[in-house]
């Protein structure tokens, strides 16, 4: 279902979207741009317009993998536009500008949407997993239309 962007709050990472329960938006359908890159989830739904969390809202993870490579890990948002791939094992490689998607692990998106790119590795010698930063591939300043999976 196409939607426009009605409302942003940068401080809680959430959007307004203009579509709500009169246009069958159901709590928890995912939300993307044009270009199949993941914005976030629908979060509450009202009669005509819903509220989304953003995958960088303290209250957003789900399953994600290094695309090309077999390495899965856990997407967390930190709040502030941050997310960050967590529970990589140590000994896997993983590197800057290694593209970040979705898996279907977990059920809360499908398999293959866009997350980010690796921005930078955290690497620890007695932690027993690695994480590392992810720079998404959308502007929240520029998002005006998106899509909602049914």
């Amino acid at each position: 279902i196409r939607a426009e962007v009605i409302g942003k709050d940068i401080f809680q990472d959430s959007i307004l979207v203009n579509r709500g329960s009169r246009d069958g938006i159901l709590k928890g359908l995912p939300v993307i741009t044009q270009k199949k890159i993941l914005v976030g989830r629908i979060s509450k739904v009202y009669e005509n317009f819903s509220k989304a969390i953003l995958i960088s809202s303290r209250e957003s993870s789900f399953d994600a993998k290094i695309s090309e490579k077999d390495i899965s890990g856990v997407v967390k948002g930190r709040g502030s536009l941050k997310i960050f791939l967590l529970l990589i094992p140590q000994e896997k490689e993983i590197k800057e500008g290694d593209l970040v998607v979705t898996t279907a692990l977990g059920g809360t998106f499908p398999s293959g949407l866009l997350v980010g790119e690796i921005k930078e590795v955290k690497k620890s010698d007695i932690e027993p997993f690695q994480e590392a930063e992810i720079k998404s591939f959308f502007d929240l300043k520029e998002l005006e239309k998106l899509f909602i999976i049914k």
